[in-house]
């Protein structure tokens, strides 16, 4: 499951996704990330919290990579991901080398209190 809230004041969007990601809700966070972003203004800062996400599933991911263009496309300036374990990364380094410009900070972190000190 997921939960996306934008932060107008902030200029952030804040993505939370726990327990079992699959493919039906990664296109609908796709499509609901489509039509919310028109909220952010250009240098927005993405917050991803995977602090209880246990599994992602791979056709799950395929769509995921597709929500990483959009956040490109749509001026993201910095990636904040809240992973507590790094073995339970789920591939997101790997993918945001090939998603991401070299403009767009990607900062992974273990708690929430680390992420905020970034944002």
């Amino acid at each position: 499951m997921y939960l996306l809230e934008i932060d107008r004041v902030q200029n952030r969007l804040h993505l939370m996704m726990s327990e079992r990601f699959d493919a039906p809700q990664a296109e609908s966070l796709l499509e609901e990330a489509q039509n919310r972003t028109l909220e952010m203004e250009d240098g927005f800062h993405v917050l991803c919290d995977l602090t209880t996400l246990e599994e992602f599933d791979p056709e799950a991911k395929a769509i995921f990579r597709r929500f990483m263009d959009l956040m490109n496309r749509c001026g993201a300036h910095k990636i904040i991901r809240i992973i507590p374990n790094p073995l339970n990364n789920f591939g997101l380094t790997v993918m945001s080398v090939f998603h991401y410009d070299d403009s767009v900070k990607i900062i992974t972190c273990r708690t929430l209190k680390e992420a905020l000190t970034h944002l």
